[in-house]
């Protein structure tokens, strides 16, 4: 009978250990990796419908936030985000950016945007914003501006939205007053850049928004 030195074992399970070892890891690996890459979709709960708010809710989609016949707007008490979607393809987007003055807390910044439009959901778990041409607006307050020069600068705004992933899921813990203490659905969205975007939370399901048809037409598109 051949003998088989104890070495040789040693060596032949080391292999085996670490051989079976690798595999593993490279499974786990490809799990890992495939997760990451559907989780953005897999994460979701619940659609896209609904007014969706940022921070303290003050900012909202809707008549309460700009006015699109007389194209005026109503300052909100702090800056935020508010998007509403509906089932059928249409969004709205509101948004106050503010800019603070330490040395001059009275001088601020702030910059108010209001569009809608259609929106397209992407194979690749992105959305396109399609704003209606001549309905979007923007204002810009400095209450500190030369008095030679108005605080409010307003102008026609029309921009293309690319968010790259979204997710939701159901916050326990929501930061809205109004529904402290009670769970939400949340709304992460991410820039073009994949720069996290305000986390938002579900306020109103069917969406608080504006009517969903264009409401300004230029003067060309009314003259054929």
């Amino acid at each position: 009978m051949r003998s088989i030195g104890v070495l040789p074992v040693l060596r032949l399970l080391s292999s085996l250990v670490l051989s079976s070892t690798l595999g593993l890891t490279a499974l786990v690996f490809l799990v890992l990796l495939s997760a990451t890459e559907s989780g953005v979709r897999a994460d979701n709960i619940t659609s896209l419908l609904g007014t969706w708010a940022s921070g303290a809710g003050n900012v909202r989609t809707g008549l309460g936030f700009f006015n699109p016949v007389t194209r005026e707007f109503t300052l909100p008490k702090t800056a935020g985000i508010s998007y509403s979607f509906t089932d059928d393809g249409f969004f709205e987007q509101a948004s106050m950016t503010y800019q603070a003055n330490p040395r001059r807390p009275a001088c601020f910044n702030a910059t108010l945007i209001w569009q809608h439009g259609t929106y397209s959901l992407f194979s690749n778990g992105s959305i396109g914003l399609y704003p209606f041409a001549q309905d979007g607006y923007v204002a810009v307050i400095n209450p500190c501006a030369d008095p030679s020069n108005p605080q409010i600068n307003s102008y026609k705004y029309q921009q293309f939205t690319l968010i790259s992933q979204w997710y939701n899921y159901v916050d326990p813990f929501p930061m809205f007053p109004d529904i402290q203490g009670k769970s939400a659905y949340a709304l992460q969205t991410f820039a073009f850049d994949g720069q996290k975007n305000p986390l938002m939370w579900l306020l109103n399901r069917p969406p608080s928004m504006l009517p969903t048809e264009q409401i300004w037409f230029s003067a060309a598109s009314q003259h054929g």
